[in-house]
C-alpha cells in the first residue's frame, strides 16, 4: 500500500431519518484502510434514531462530528444535498487536501479511500473521482450504469485544486453533473471508476419510489439545459430499466413539466453549451 500518511482528507454525509442505513456506513467508514481525518455527518431535520446512532459514533471516534440543521423544509434532492454539503465543509476547520461527499445508505468496501487516492496519485490532472455502485437484488450485483466521465453524486471525491478552481458545490438542482463539466472546462479529468464498487443500499433517487425518482430526474434535466433530444433518448433507454416503461415516461413528462412550469435553470451559457456538445457527441454514438 502506498504512504498516503501525509494526506489529509475530509468527508461530508448528508443525513435525514436514515437509521436503517447508519450502521452499514459507519461500519465501512471506520473499517477503511485510510480511514478520514475528519468525517462530517450533517444531520438534517432528523425524526427517527439517527440522532442517537451518530452521537454514538461520535463518543466511539474522536474525528465524526455531527453538524445538526434544523428548520422547516421537506427532503429534496439536489439543491437542498448541495446545500447541506456546503454547511458541512464550511464547518470544519481541518486544512484537507482533499473532500469526499459519501451518501448514508452507501457501504464502502474496506479499501474504497485507498484505491481512489491511487487514482488521484496515478493522474496529478484527475480533479473529481468517484466509485461504482451496484444493488443487491437476491443475491446478484446490479451495477448502476453511468458515463465514464460522470463522477457518482454519492461517492464524489474531489482535489483541493480543483474544488477552489471550480468554485466549489452550486447550489443548484443538476450540481453533481455541473461540477463534472465545470472541471472538465478548466483541464481537468472526472471519472467514475467501475472496478471500485460500492454497494448502493437504496437505488438511485428512489426515497419516495422509483417513477418519481425518474420525474425528478427529468426535472433536473430541464434545469441543467439539457438538449431535448438527448432527454427523449435517454428516458427512451430509461424505459428497459424496472420499472419497465413508465420510469422512462415519468422521467420525459419531469422534463415537459419543468418546462411548462417555467421551472429556473442554470444560466451559465458557457458551462450549459458546453454539456450539450458533450450529448451530441453522445447521441451519436447511440446512434
Amino acid at each position: 500500500m502506498a504512504d498516503y500518511s501525509n494526506l489529509c482528507h475530509v468527508v461530508i454525509t448528508p443525513c435525514r431519518d436514515e437509521s436503517d442505513f447508519l450502521p452499514s456506513i459507519i461500519d465501512s467508514m471506520t473499517g477503511q484502510s485510510i480511514p478520514p481525518n475528519q468525517w462530517i455527518i450533517v444531520s438534517h431535520n432528523s425524526s427517527d434514531k439517527s440522532k442517537r446512532i451518530i452521537e454514538e459514533a461520535c463518543e466511539e471516534n474522536s474525528w465524526i462530528k455531527v453538524l445538526q440543521v434544523d428548520d422547516n423544509s421537506q427532503r429534496k434532492r439536489g439543491a437542498q444535498i448541495a446545500k447541506l454539503v456546503n454547511k458541512g465543509v464550511n464547518s470544519t476547520e481541518v486544512k484537507w487536501d482533499y473532500l469526499s461527499k459519501i451518501d448514508a445508505d452507501m457501504i464502502l468496501p474496506s479499501d474504497y479511500f485507498e484505491k481512489i487516492f491511487d487514482e488521484f496519485r496515478d493522474s496529478a490532472r484527475l480533479g473529481i473521482a468517484s466509485g461504482s455502485c451496484f444493488i443487491s437484488n437476491k443475491g446478484r450485483k446490479i451495477q448502476e450504469s453511468v458515463a465514464p466521465k460522470h463522477t457518482r453524486g454519492g461517492l464524489k471525491t474531489y482535489r483541493k485544486k480543483c474544488f477552489s478552481e471550480i468554485g466549489g458545490i452550486r447550489e443548484i438542482n443538476g450540481w453533481d453533473g455541473i461540477d463534472n463539466a465545470l472541471a472538465q472546462m478548466s483541464g481537468w479529468e472526472t471519472r467514475s471508476f467501475p472496478n471500485i464498487l460500492a454497494e448502493h443500499q437504496r437505488a438511485t433517487g428512489s426515497y419516495y419510489g422509483l417513477v418519481r425518482g425518474c420525474f425528478e430526474s427529468g426535472k433536473f434535466a430541464h434545469s441543467m439545459c439539457y438538449l431535448p433530444l438527448f432527454i427523449l433518448a435517454r428516458s427512451t433507454v430509461r424505459m428497459f430499466s424496472k420499472p419497465l416503461l413508465i420510469g422512462g415516461i415519468s422521467m420525459f413528462s419531469g422534463y415537459l413539466y419543468a418546462i411548462f412550469s417555467k421551472n429556473k435553470r442554470f444560466d451559465e451559457s458557457a458551462v450549459t453549451q458546453y454539456m450539450r456538445n458533450n450529448q451530441k457527441e453522445r447521441l451519436k454514438f447511440w446512434k
